[in-house]
């Protein structure tokens, strides 16, 4: 962060273990020839089979956050998905964590099969009402052999049964197509921003033309997956005015965390 000028950070944790073995072969038979929709649909197979029951540890964020209080935002990394028993349980581990200064909640919704809105109508009740300033930052993921994936259509049901809990979709840029029709679509839902790492710069640039750049908000998903340098590039490099620029990597985000 320091080498690149970055002042302030959202972070949250990552599962290692699955990160590092999603693509494991588990075929006993030692079979090479699948599909590549079958190779998909076990890469994430294997990368649920690795993420634990209930919630991750944050213990991470938590230590890194403490180093500098004022620099880092936690989010908790939330999985909506759980047998009705334990959903008390699951709510107040939520709650424990936003009162240890957590102030926002990511859902991943590949890893997790999340279907929107429907799995995450409770989530997005409780945030709304404990904290209406929380946002929700939801993985975008698109349509794959093992998943129906996210629509905009999705998204706008979800902005409208909860208009007072603001939205983030993340990586809303990954191709230039959902780009487009997110932000034809749903340049009208205010409450929904559209964050930009793992986003092609096209993609970033169509957003800035149908939704304005001020709902923009810099995001890197550094160190999992793009060098953090690439992702202030994207930005640095788009044909758009110094202050708007300053906008989307800071001002934005400053103004709404």
């Amino acid at each position: 962060m320091d080498t690149y000028n970055v002042e302030k950070a959202i972070i949250t944790t990552i599962n290692r273990a699955a990160t590092s073995k999603i693509y494991a072969n588990d075929d006993s038979n030692g079979a090479n020839g699948d599909k590549e929709k079958d190779r998909v649909k076990k890469a994430f197979e294997n990368l649920r089979k690795l993420m634990p029951e209930g919630q991750l540890d944050h213990q991470d964020v938590i230590e890194i956050s403490n180093r500098d209080s004022e620099r880092f935002y936690k989010f908790f990394w939330f999985n909506p998905k759980f047998a009705p028993e334990k959903e008390e349980y699951n709510y107040k581990v939520l709650e424990n964590h936003f009162k240890k200064g957590f102030c926002g909640v990511k859902v991943h919704s590949g890893i997790h099969l999340v279907k929107i809105p429907r799995d995450i109508m409770k989530l997005a009740s409780f945030m709304q009402d404990y904290n209406k300033n929380f946002p929700l930052f939801i993985h975008f993921t698109p349509k794959f052999s093992a998943f129906g994936g996210i629509s905009s259509k999705d998204l706008a049901k979800l902005a409208t049964s909860f208009p007072d809990l603001r939205i983030i979709l993340g990586h809303a840029g990954l191709a230039m197509e959902f780009a487009i029709d997110f932000g034809l679509s749903l340049k009208h839902y205010k409450n929904i921003y559209f964050e930009t790492s793992c986003s092609i710069p096209y993609a970033i640039l169509s957003l800035i033309k149908t939704v304005g750049h001020r709902r923009l908000l810099f995001g890197s998903d550094a160190p999992v997956t793009n060098p953090l340098k690439l992702e202030i590039d994207k930005i640095l490099y788009l044909p758009i005015t110094n202050d708007q620029k300053q906008d989307i990597f800071y001002n934005n985000v400053n103004s709404f965390i």
